[in-house]
């Protein structure tokens, strides 16, 4: 085999060993194939951008179980608080991975997760707002109770906060694991923080503004049961504490507001 012969063959071997090192990783992390959850349902266009480092526009969302630290004191049995820490997380994960989501990680008390957008943005933004109705839903009917079975005093406030926020990131390996890295975590991080209700969804004003299209559509249908609302409102954060721009959005089911 002459010289350039061994070079062609070795570049292929990397590429191969670098296309299974980025399986491993996306079977971590990536949507389920509907008919086969063996696999990962991941585009070409998609795994293109992973591959080769580039930026593709993505929808972050994180849950955040508020007072969590206040709940972990009060534990009767804190294996206890870890194990339906552990539930709440696992589940929604499992979930999550077949609503074409992406899990990035686990927070101490709630997760980050993500869609890289491949369709049309209100369309995927609808599936992100019902996957976040079923969390904030589930949390408060089935894991809230399950807190409260382990608590010696309930601190006031406790909930499920969620914030979003949207725009180019790239997803990329950090200490061998692929991670998502981009100015949106920070935003849907930041609006989760800013909520001051027990359940509370904000988004950011950019995602916010593109779903509404500038407020003139504040309302949509996500199920045959469940519409969503939209307000424009003014949040104070920390970077931001005389207040930004952002959406908080109400969930109402056969016309009930679920989280008044």
């Amino acid at each position: 085999m002459d010289r350039i012969n061994v070079i062609e063959h070795l570049q292929e071997v990397i590429q191969d060993l670098h296309g299974a090192q980025v399986d491993r990783q996306l079977q971590r992390h990536a949507p389920r194939d509907r008919f086969d959850p063996t696999r990962t349902d991941v585009s070409p266009r998609i795994r293109r951008a992973i591959t080769e480092r580039l930026p593709v526009e993505a929808i972050v969302m994180t849950a955040d179980i508020r007072r969590s630290s206040s709940v972990m004191k009060e534990s009767i049995d804190i294996l206890q608080f870890a194990n339906i820490l552990d539930d709440f997380v696992g589940e929604f994960r499992t979930v999550l991975c077949y609503h074409n989501g992406w899990f990035d990680k686990f927070t101490g008390d709630g997760f980050i997760c993500y869609w890289l957008v491949d369709e049309g943005f209100a369309t995927q933004m609808e599936t992100v707002l019902a996957f976040s109705a079923t969390v904030m839903e589930s949390f408060r009917s089935y894991y809230y109770p399950a807190f409260l079975a382990n608590l010696r005093n309930m601190p006031s406030g406790v909930g499920l906060s969620i914030g979003i926020d949207a725009g180019p990131c790239y997803v990329a390996p950090v200490a061998g694991d692929l991670t998502l890295v981009g100015l949106p975590i920070v935003g849907a991080v930041r609006m989760a923080n800013a909520a001051r209700k027990p359940y509370e969804l904000l988004m950011n004003a950019y995602p916010g503004n593109r779903l509404t299209d500038g407020a003139s559509r504040n309302s949509g249908q996500l199920a045959t049961d469940l519409r969503y609302q939209a307000a424009p409102c003014c949040v104070q954060t920390k970077e931001y504490p005389e207040g930004q721009e952002a959406y908080s959005f109400n969930f109402l089911k056969n016309g009930k507001n679920l989280f008044a």
